[in-house]
């Protein structure tokens, strides 16, 4: 008699544990999945801020290029831009002293 009690006892014991377990890996479960759909709003989020950045950057490269195509020379002499008058080249040699040379070599 007293063995079959402890026996019920046991089984009931295992069951709660296997209950608690269902629990514990439903909750788990749960929470997965939460934080997946988190994960992908986050990632259609950034995904839209990185296209909308593109988008913009585009935009001011454009702007740029035809901002650059309007530079004329009649328009840079205007703002007091000069010509060169001559070109000087630096090089260096060995011994170590650097030598000024004129474009006239």
């Amino acid at each position: 008699m007293k063995e079959k009690i402890l026996e019920l006892n046991t089984e009931k014991n295992i069951f709660w544990s296997l209950v608690g377990l269902l629990f514990l890996f439903s909750g788990f479960y749960m929470y997965s999945i939460n934080a997946t759909i988190h994960n992908v709003v986050q990632r259609q989020n950034l995904e839209n801020n990185a296209s909308q950045l593109a988008l913009t950057i585009g935009s001011e490269e454009f702007k740029y290029i035809s901002l650059r195509n309007e530079v004329t020379l009649p328009l840079a002499y205007s703002l007091g831009f000069k010509d060169a008058p001559a070109k000087t080249f630096i090089s260096k040699k060995s011994s170590g002293y650097v030598s000024y040379l004129s474009n006239e070599l």
